[in-house]
């Protein structure tokens, strides 16, 4: 397992090499540890899959490219080379820090498909493991939802999860682990960044449900505030929210009033 320290020095350098590709990952990191909490999997198989989901595209480090010019999103169409080669980098650098043989499988075949037509070794169905048939999914969803990942499209939910449920179930995905995974988006997760006892800035996945909002404002990834915190959220606003708003959405503390 990697240790605190040496975890926040590679989020550290993604996050300078990288800033969107770095929020990329502590996404994906709360949407696979949650799906494998519904899926009724361990805490050490929950943590293990959160850490994986973490530096799953640390391997983008060591490539020579100008990310400014990609202009598609890393999951849906790019070269095939670079994914094959982005996803061996991963394990590369990986294996030189984590002895954990279920870590760097899990980030070395989350781009293998389920009817066998990924990266980089072709795995069909259940021969990709459970862990990476799950961040797949994560790491798709949060693909499509932020747009294309370099530039500033932003997707709207509805339309991402018909996608999940129509066009990658079964061909790219576990269509298992899709159905509980969209059982999941229907009950408005957000992203909540605490600032106590959060040195790392990870993120906590949280449901938004009816009633007065305490934590934080509800934003988008423009930073863009859609619900202050202490309004009072209803059931229409909760659906707007999870049906309407392009992009993913993100709880934060607001900071105190200077006085």
């Amino acid at each position: 397992m990697l240790n605190n320290g040496l975890l926040e020095i590679l989020l550290l350098a993604q996050h300078k090499a990288v800033p969107k590709l770095a929020l990329h990952g502590k996404r994906v990191a709360c949407y696979a540890r949650e799906l494998a909490k519904e899926l009724g999997q361990s805490p050490s198989f929950q943590k293990h899959i959160f850490l994986a989901g973490l530096i799953h595209d640390i391997g983008f480090l060591k490539l020579d490219i100008d990310f400014s010019q990609i202009v598609r999103d890393m999951t849906l169409e790019t070269d095939p080379d670079l994914v094959k080669r982005h996803v061996n980098a991963s394990v590369y650098l990986l294996s030189k820090i984590i002895t954990d043989a279920n870590i760097l499988d899990t980030v070395g075949h989350h781009h293998e498909k389920f009817n066998g037509e990924g990266y980089p070794d072709g795995l069909k169905g259940e021969q990709i493991s459970l862990a990476a048939r799950i961040l797949a999914v994560a790491d798709l969803y949060d693909a499509m939802m932020v747009g294309e990942m370099f530039g500033e499209d932003r997707s709207i939910p509805e339309n991402v999860a018909r996608h999940l449920d129509y066009t990658a179930s079964g061909a790219e995905l576990d269509p298992k682990l899709v159905k509980v995974f969209l059982g999941i988006l229907q009950r408005n997760p957000v992203f909540y960044l605490p600032i106590e006892d959060n040195d790392l800035n990870l993120y906590k996945l949280v449901y938004l449900t009816p009633g007065k909002l305490e934590l934080g404002d509800v934003c988008d990834q423009y930073g863009t505030v859609l619900v202050r915190k202490g309004a009072e959220l209803t059931q229409y606003t909760l659906d707007k929210i999870r049906l309407n708003y392009p992009g993913q959405k993100i709880i934060y503390v607001p900071e105190p009033e200077k006085t």
